[in-house]
């Protein structure tokens, strides 16, 4: 929908709709609200003299042409998706937007007799294609079912074989302290913290008296609750910090943190959380 016909679509739903308010709804698409009024000028001026939309001191109203001509479009783009997704390669995989299509042309159909009558003179399919349609689909929903139990056999044995995971969770009192659970339980004596944050790296250095290469700076584990609040009080800046616990890696990217490493460890180490 071009931007002249979404003016004429607001002003025919708010019939009376003031300047000032329709200029504050397509504000948004603009760079500036400048941009936006000069925009929004030019469209009513060309809407009003071919007849479309008619101005009563500060207020819009759309015309019967503008009306009929936007009723006119939206029919025919209504129309022409549903044919496009009837016609298209594997309306199957698609079938919830072919829903969602057919179900507003039925409503607008019972509302609007012009709409039911070009419809039923335009559509490139017969009911008897809907009700084919509607066997594939079953058919897909079975192997579906199918390919779903196949699936969680899957990941009961990814689990099993202890392939990767991770836990998200908010970065707070409680998960700093499962941090310093994690590194007591694996009785890592030193941790490794990547720093995406050049500058905050530099300062963790210097206040930690650190050693450091390139983006990584190393810590022995007794420093690791000082370093998180260090971490959690420099959180108004942008700094994702990834720390290395003997095989476990928790990044926290406030306000988040994330935990990663074999499913069976971290059912282990987080338990129910």
């Amino acid at each position: 929908m071009t931007a002249r016909n979404s003016i004429l679509l607001i002003v025919k739903q708010q019939p009376g709709v003031e300047y000032n308010e329709l200029l504050n709804k397509i504000s948004g698409n603009y760079g500036s609200i400048e941009s936006a009024r000069a925009a929004l000028s030019r469209s009513i001026r060309y809407l009003n003299a071919l007849g479309l939309v008619a101005r009563r001191k500060n207020n819009l109203f759309a015309t019967g042409k503008g009306a009929a001509l936007l009723n006119s479009e939206m029919q025919n783009k209504l129309l022409l998706r549903l044919n496009e997704f009837m016609n298209g390669k594997e309306p199957t995989a698609r079938f919830d937007k072919g829903v969602e299509l057919m179900q507003t042309l039925i409503e607008r159909s019972k509302q609007d007799r012009d709409l039911l009558l070009a419809a039923q003179g335009s559509v490139d399919f017969y009911v008897s294609d809907l009700a084919g349609l509607e066997k594939d689909v079953k058919k897909r929903i079975h192997s579906l079912q199918y390919l779903h139990k196949i699936f969680k056999q899957q990941i009961s044995a990814l689990k099993e074989l202890d392939f990767p995971d991770f836990k998200r969770m908010r970065f707070d009192k409680e998960s700093k302290m499962l941090v310093r659970d994690i590194a007591k339980e694996l009785k890592a004596k030193v941790f490794t913290a990547e720093c995406a944050n050049e500058p905050f790296r530099q300062k963790a250095l210097e206040h930690f008296h650190a050693k450091g290469r390139q983006h990584d700076l190393f810590l022995e584990t007794k420093h690791l609750p000082k370093f998180l609040t260090f971490v959690e009080n420099k959180s108004s800046e942008r700094n994702p910090v990834t720390i290395f616990i003997a095989g476990i890696k928790v990044k926290i990217d406030f306000p988040h943190i994330f935990f990663t490493g074999p499913y069976k460890q971290l059912q282990k180490l987080l338990g129910g959380k």
